[in-house]
C-alpha cells in the first residue's frame, strides 16, 4: 500500500467528495474488507455498497486484492492502494471541492479516532513509567511557507516511521499503537493568551 496518492483529475475529486463513500475508503485504509462487510458495519443495503465500491474501483482509489469461495458464493476483498489522498497542483482551480472533500475525510477521521479512543484499553492512559504525552495540541501563528515546513517534517516522520514498524513485526513484545495528527488554517485560537 503507498503512503500517498495523488488526486489527479476532476471525477476522482467528485468521487471521493461524497461522505459514504469516504467511510468506505476509510474501511479500506484500515484493513480488506468484502461488500458484504462493510454492508454489515455501515448497515447500508448490499447493493448500494456495491455500486460505490465500482465508483472507487472505476478511478483507482480501490483495488480487489483477492476472492474466495465461501458456500458456493465468490466473495471479492478490496483494498485501499494507499493510506492518505492529496489532491494534485492541477486540480486546484476547483478549490471548492477540495474543500468539501478534505473537510469529509477529516471528519470521518476523526470519527475513527473517537471509536478507536472509546475502544482503547484502560491501561493506554496512565502510562506513570513514561514522560512523553499522549496528546499534545497547539495553535501557531505561522507563514504557509512554515506551516508548510512542519507539515512536511510531520509526513517525514510517519514515513520513518512505516520503517520502524517493519523492524517489529516479528517481535513479540511489540504491541499496536495509533498516531494521528491533524493540521489546518482555522479562524481564531480558543487557546488565548490574552483576551
Amino acid at each position: 500500500m503507498e503512503q500517498v496518492m495523488l488526486i489527479t483529475n476532476r471525477d476522482q475529486l467528485k468521487i471521493i467528495s461524497d461522505p459514504l463513500r469516504v467511510k468506505i475508503l476509510m474501511l479500506l485504509i484500515e484493513k480488506e474488507h468484502t461488500g458484504q462487510h462493510i454492508s454489515e458495519v455501515l448497515d447500508i443495503s448490499r447493493a448500494n455498497i456495491h455500486y460505490h465500491l465500482k465508483a472507487l474501483e472505476k478511478v483507482g482509489f480501490i483495488e480487489l486484492k483477492r476472492t474466495e469461495e465461501k458456500n458456493g458464493i465468490i466473495q471479492k476483498f478490496y483494498r485501499a492502494v494507499a493510506k492518505s489522498y492529496l489532491p494534485g497542483e492541477n486540480l486546484f482551480p476547483y478549490a471548492e471541492e477540495i474543500s468539501s472533500a478534505n473537510r469529509v475525510a477529516l471528519l470521518n477521521t476523526m470519527d475513527r479516532v473517537k471509536e478507536r479512543l472509546i475502544n482503547a484499553p484502560d491501561h493506554a492512559f496512565y502510562d506513570f513509567n513514561s514522560l512523553v504525552p499522549i496528546m499534545i495540541q497547539s495553535e501557531m501563528k505561522l507563514t504557509k511557507e512554515k506551516f508548510d515546513f512542519i507539515s512536511q517534517k510531520i509526513n517525514d516522520l510517519y514515513t520513518e516511521l512505516d520503517e520502524v514498524e517493519k523492524t517489529s513485526q516479528d517481535d513479540l513484545n511489540a504491541k499496536w499503537y495509533y498516531f494521528g495528527n491533524f493540521g489546518f488554517e482555522i479562524k481564531d485560537p480558543f487557546f488565548r493568551l490574552k483576551d
